[in-house]
Order: structure tokens, then sequence, then C-alpha cells
């Protein structure tokens, strides 16, 4: 199995544990109702970044062998760092409080997840490529 395979299946894994978890909360009736939030997200989580460092070792090729666990690093730091970012910029458009709704939340994951399902779409695509001599 190679890095972009990886990153493909983790990102997939991502964005079906965000889904379930947004499945879980409106079957429940809303935010902290649900004993399947928690697992969920951090399962999502901890999948995304699998994802992040796989893309960062797809990414880098077939350099040595350093350089691909320094884009591996690089590739969590800046995963992590989107997070944040796409969490504040849709916490920023968000209604006021009386107006909000659970699935405001949880745009921000829908984002990510759907962001680095095409980054890995795109990676894979290319690591598929005639001629490429990606790992």
């Amino acid at each position: 199995m190679n890095s972009s395979r990886i990153a493909l299946i983790a990102a997939i894994a991502a964005a079906v544990s965000w889904t379930l978890k947004s499945v879980a909360i409106g079957t429940a009736g809303g935010l902290d109702k649900s004993p399947l939030e928690g697992p969920l997200f951090f399962a999502g989580l901890g999948t995304y970044i699998v994802a992040s460092v796989a893309l960062g070792v797809a990414v880098a090729g077939s350099r040595p062998g350093w350089v691909r666990a320094a884009a591996g690093v690089v590739a969590a730091t800046l995963g992590i760092a989107v997070v944040s970012v796409v969490g504040e910029v849709v916490n920023a458009m968000q209604a006021p409080t009386p107006l909000r709704h659970w699935a405001w939340t949880e745009v921000n994951l829908w984002v990510i997840a759907a962001g680095i399902l095409t980054l890995s779409l795109v990676v894979r695509g290319r690591a598929n490529a005639p001629g490429s001599t990606a790992p």
C-alpha cells in the first residue's frame, strides 16, 4: 500500500466519521445528546491527521526518507492549522446564538472533510499517472 492510497482511505474514513457524527446529533435531537458524538469526532480527527501525514509523504514522492518524514510532519501541522482556521471562519459566519442550528457547528468539519478528500483524490490521481514514481 502506498501513501497516496493511505491518504485516500483515511480521508474517506474522516468524512464518514464526521458524517456519522452529524447523523448521531440529528437523530438524538441536538448537540451533546448522543454518546457517539465524542468518539466519532475523535475517530474523524485521527483519520484526518493520518490523511494529512500520508498526503505530505505522497507529495514528497521518491525523495529521501528524511524529506518524506519532514513533509509528513509539515503536512500534519498544516492540517491542524487548517482545522483551526476553518473553524474560526465558520464561527464568524454563524448567526447569533438564539438562531443558531446545531448544523452550523458541524459545517467546519464537513468543509474540512471535503477538502482533505479532494486533495487525496488529486494526489492519488497523480500517483497513478503513467510515469509517476510516487510511493
